[in-house]
């Protein structure tokens, strides 16, 4: 066997050895840009989460908010503020004597346009957006504040998917620093959702949920923690809880 041969057999035997619990390729998918934002019902309905999500429109992208994942169709839209943006769906709207079943809208477009001058309208770069969907639960009253953004969007769609949709272990981590650090934080997320150290219908998890989608769009760790309202020390005890490989059966993720 060549030299050559040597060095790549005992490197793949060094990289089973060392990373037999954590897919790489997670992580080499997300140096590319992700083009799709997942949020969770509770996080969009302002339930679960204090802060509802931000919508930045940037010149000539529009921004898709998809409600097939969640299956639901549209109701009703409102935008508050029609000056800077446009807003368009893909099917129907129902309307005082008028229901919408399975032809109805499932997806909103939202597109930035040159700013309209209303007097009846204050000035404003900012826009309640609110959207009344109904699916198999009930009816829904989701929030968005919609915004603009003079860069490249990151994103072109965001998907309202339910809360058992949410699958920490199949998150992709952006602004890679140390790879050793993100195999701990995969495994301590997988063993918060296996063994239900956090209840799925706690504001704790929905935060958490909410910090998951910050890294996966490209937020550093520190950044995304304080956006979705969950502090540093929480994180840090899913990086040790992944570090432990769960060895210490039922110990609480908040000492």
């Amino acid at each position: 066997m060549s030299n050559q041969c040597l060095v790549i057999t005992r490197f793949i035997l060094i990289s089973c050895l060392t990373f037999p619990l954590f897919d790489l390729s997670p992580v080499i998918a997300s140096e590319i840009k992700q083009s799709v934002k997942q949020i969770p019902q509770g996080v969009a309905t302002g339930h679960n989460f204090p802060n509802i999500p931000k919508i930045e429109l940037s010149p000539g992208y529009g921004v898709n908010i998809s409600f097939i994942k969640s299956d639901e169709i549209v109701e009703k839209v409102w935008l508050d503020n029609p000056t800077f943006a446009s807003l368009d769906v893909d099917g129907c709207l129902s309307t005082e004597g008028k229901e919408c079943d399975k032809e109805g809208a499932t997806i909103i477009h939202l597109r930035r346009i040159t700013p309209l001058k209303v007097p009846q309208l204050p000035n404003s770069n900012t826009s309640l957006l609110t959207v009344v969907a109904k699916g198999k639960s009930g009816r829904k009253v989701y929030l968005f504040e919609v915004g603009i953004e003079g860069k490249t969007p990151t994103y072109h769609t965001i998907e309202i998917i339910t809360e058992n949709k949410i699958a920490p272990e199949n998150i992709q981590f952006s602004n890679i620093k140390n790879i050793n650090e993100l195999r701990q934080i995969s495994k301590g997320l997988k063993i918060v959702n296996i063994r239900g150290l956090i209840s799925r219908e706690s504001r704790l998890w929905s935060r958490i949920a909410n910090f998951l989608i910050e890294v996966r769009m490209g937020e550093p760790v520190n950044t995304a923690a304080r956006k979705s309202g969950i502090s540093m020390q929480l994180v840090n005890r899913l990086i040790e809880l992944g570090n432990l490989g769960g060895r210490e059966q039922g110990e609480s993720i908040y000492q």
